[in-house]
């Protein structure tokens, strides 16, 4: 199955001269969906959606984002990132992923992560809060958060220090287990973010399909004050494909909502009730890969 997925992808790309499938169909959307949405709105407008949907004050906020999908947006991330924290007040948390990009010319083992100025590849929204004055950024090179908010060094100071990127030492994990509201603008309907990692983290000790996903220890190294320092993870070579849609069927309206301003979809999921919910699912080999697909490995019944 991975083989003849990589092939017809390689002849898509060369036979239409197409280096990035998935910006091409970005860039697509963005043209068509410029031609049916007209109406304008503001940061202001966006938040008070996000309120509709269950934020307030005091509220963990994650978010997920594609500022390309911000068609008819009138404003800038600035504007956004200080109406979100002005809203969930001085109580609340607002965390984004970091992960930075690795260039091309650098083998990925000698890569050394610097929190404080490495780019992320999380997007607009995400790198501009990167920046923002009292952002903090965790040191795990492959899953990095920036928080800002009283609980922002809970959430980031033992990502480096976990089995793995989404174990229980992480931020992912400790915004599920503390009701967080995990937001996305303009993603694909079935994205959910990399929250549901943690599904996998957790069960990897008790369930062969799911240990696969650990089985590889790798060092990676990070810089703080000067110095080069090292951690260990546990990670796999094994690929993956997903189809959410396997899994989001068993939601209902008190695990996560979806609205729409103007183009674009904003989706929220309250974690506090959807992890254990999909933890429970895990359980049962009820999982969005269909690569490795889960047939012929022992579940709960």
């Amino acid at each position: 199955m991975e083989k003849l997925i990589k092939t017809f992808s390689s002849i898509i790309k060369l036979t239409f001269g197409i280096n990035d499938i998935s910006l091409f169909r970005k860039k697509l959307r963005k043209r068509i969906g410029k031609l049916i949405y007209k109406k304008k709105y503001n940061a202001n407008d966006l938040i008070e959606l996000m309120c509709q949907m269950g934020m307030k004050k005091g509220s963990l906020v994650c978010i997920h984002s594609s500022m390309m999908q911000f068609y008819n947006y009138k404003g800038s991330a600035i504007e956004l990132i200080e109406g979100i924290l002005n809203e969930i007040g001085p109580n609340g948390t607002l965390m984004m992923p970091a992960f930075p990009i690795i260039p091309s010319n650098i083998d990925s083992k000698l890569y050394v992560f610097n929190p404080e100025t490495d780019k992320t590849g999380a997007g607009f929204l995400a790198e501009s809060f990167r920046k923002y004055p009292g952002v903090k950024r965790s040191f795990n090179s492959r899953a990095s958060v920036c928080a800002i908010g009283p609980l922002s060094d809970y959430l980031l100071n033992e990502h480096h220090l976990g089995k793995d990127c989404w174990d229980e030492k992480s931020p992912w994990y400790k915004l599920c287990i503390n009701n967080g509201l995990v937001f996305s603008f303009g993603l694909p309907r079935s994205y959910m973010g990399t929250w549901f990692h943690c599904i996998e983290s957790s069960l990897k000790n008790d369930y062969p399909y799911w240990s696969q996903f650990f089985s590889k220890e790798c060092t990676f190294k990070y810089q703080f004050n000067g110095k080069i320092n090292t951690y260990v993870n546990l990670s796999c070579d094994v690929y993956r494909r997903t189809n959410k849609k396997r899994i989001m069927r068993y939601f209902t309206e008190k695990d996560w909502k979806i609205a729409r301003i103007s183009n674009l979809e904003v989706k929220v999921f309250y974690t506090g009730l959807l992890f254990p919910k999909l933890l429970d699912m895990a359980k049962k080999g009820i999982t969005p890969y269909y690569c490795p697909s889960p047939k012929g490995f022992k579940f709960d019944q």
